[in-house]
């Protein structure tokens, strides 16, 4: 009897499915043999990067960005008579929502479902079952096959230019409603980021102005650009991207590109001005590359001249993804200015204040050695006497065997003159000194252009340690090689002073 009782249950439970499946069908079919359905939404990847970048999260949970709604249109276009028959357009409040399209079709043939969303104001206007549009002109005779830019409206540093599209052929059976599935949508061209190497240059930035051409219209039949140019030009930009979030810290901008290989660029032009009030300009060269749904990353010295003339100015790189961390500002290099708080620049700013030069980086690339940008000439002791500093010791413990004997500062003019530049710097070793002096070239274009004392590769130059009794040692370069030698301890040399960061 239980036997027969579960045997009777799963049958029921069987029907009751079935019932299920045939109300869902019959629901399709009740409303007519025309009616059509499809869904349209962003694609996986495209919904990871919007959730990375500037769209929030608001009360509701929504995925949205601030003041602009998602718009969706869907126009049926039927090729063979090169007719479009159908077009809706819908707002969302969340990205991540589905729209569902709804639709009827009274002819049995072959179509093309073709799909564009982008971002309008909140408050847009809605006339004759259209947006307004924002930045992409969608309602032109053509629609969806020649989507063109909006001159009046172009703008960079804009999340809200994002966009995406789609397409779907299916053939509508005759007296057979159709339920197309979904259709994710993608982005129809590549992002460029321009990025500005030098950190402290970007700080210094305040204004700025771009000239470039870029493809101008867009066909979602065809899933290509099409004819026409859009002459880019934007003044008085004075809010930047931050480049931890946008991989950029200039400017960054969407650009219609191929579905395969590249969209090649113009020469792009760059005027900008300074808090000092200085007034330049940089152009990116042409072929600059563009690729569908990849970011191009193009970094360089913009805003700065490298103290280093060999140094590439431009380098490029073209992301696979959109999601992956911020950029990181170049690591210091010999010859970059050391500023008070720790900061770095190619460029001397004489509105911030430079404590130095670098002249040495280890292997992490964070941590290194810089010279003053003072000298002096003085004795290293009055008196040829043991002083206690030694050849294997490092500088600060060579000082602070030296301030160890009383009246030092009479005795020890070097080292006093070092102790009165401030906190931390002190008379540098001899291995620190040959550094120096193999890397006086790129150090001297620096100290020479901030008006600071050159290293003179002609003279001798003071370590911080003894050899002895009465002699100290000292640096100098002979047959292009910096060795060293000692020398009395009464003798005037050169005192350059070295810090680490």
């Amino acid at each position: 009897m239980k036997k027969y009782k579960f045997l009777v249950m799963l049958f029921a439970l069987i029907g009751l499915a079935t019932s299920c499946s045939q109300d869902d069908s019959i629901n399709l079919q009740n409303t007519g043999n025309n009616r059509v359905v499809m869904n349209a939404s962003l694609d996986a990847e495209t919904l990871t990067s919007l959730k990375s970048g500037p769209a929030t999260r608001g009360a509701s949970g929504d995925l949205q960005l601030d003041g602009y709604s998602l718009r969706y249109i869907l126009e049926v276009f039927q090729p063979n008579n090169n007719n479009t028959v159908y077009r809706e357009e819908k707002l969302v409040s969340d990205a991540t929502q589905a729209v569902v399209f709804d639709f009827t079709l009274s002819n049995a043939a072959g179509y093309c479902a073709l799909l564009w969303a982008d971002y309008v104001a909140g408050d847009a206007a809605f006339a004759d079952g259209h947006y307004a549009d924002l930045y992409y002109k969608t309602d032109d005779v053509n629609g969806l096959r020649a989507i063109s830019l909006i001159s009046s409206t172009y703008a960079v540093n804009t999340a809200s230019r994002d966009a995406f599209f789609g397409k779907h052929s299916f053939t509508k059976e005759p007296d057979k409603p159709a339920n197309l599935g979904s259709v994710e949508l993608k982005r129809p061209f590549g992002r460029i980021n321009i990025i500005e190497k030098d950190g402290l240059m970007q700080e210094e930035l305040t204004s700025m102005d771009i000239s470039y051409d870029v493809p101008s219209t867009f066909d979602v039949l065809d899933g290509r650009t099409v004819s026409g140019t859009h002459s880019v030009s934007v003044s008085g930009i004075t809010v930047f991207p931050a480049a931890t979030t946008e991989k950029a810290n200039l400017f960054f901008d969407y650009i219609f590109a191929p579905a395969t290989g590249q969209q090649l660029l113009g020469e792009m032009s760059i005027d900008y001005q300074l808090a000092s009030g200085e007034d330049n300009s940089f152009t990116i060269p042409a072929n600059m590359p563009v690729e569908r749904n990849k970011r191009t990353n193009i970094s360089g010295y913009i805003l700065s001249i490298p103290v280093d003339p060999t140094a590439t100015s431009i380098s490029v790189e073209i992301d696979d993804t959109w999601t992956d961390p911020g950029f990181e500002f170049e690591a210091p290099a010999v010859g970059s200015y050391y500023y008070e708080g720790g900061s770095f620049s190619q460029q001397y700013i004489p509105a911030l204040t430079c404590l130095g030069v670098v002249f040495h980086v280890d292997d992490t690339q964070k941590h290194g050695l810089i010279v003053g940008l003072e000298q002096t000439k003085a004795q290293w002791s009055t008196v040829e006497a043991a002083s206690g500093t030694n050849i294997q010791y490092t500088g600060p413990e060579n000082l602070s065997s030296i301030k160890g004997w009383g009246q030092w500062q009479d005795r020890y003019p070097a080292f006093k003159w070092c102790v009165d530049q401030g906190p931390e710097w002190y008379i540098p070793t001899v291995s620190e000194l040959q550094l120096l002096g193999e890397n006086s070239s790129a150090v001297n274009i620096a100290l020479e252009a901030a008006g600071a004392d050159v290293i003179d590769v002609d003279a001798r130059l003071w370590s911080s340690a003894e050899s002895g009794t009465p002699n100290s040692y000292f640096v100098f370069k002979i047959s292009q090689k910096w060795t060293y030698g000692n020398i009395s301890k009464t003798e005037s040399n050169n005192v350059h002073i070295v810090r680490a960061f």
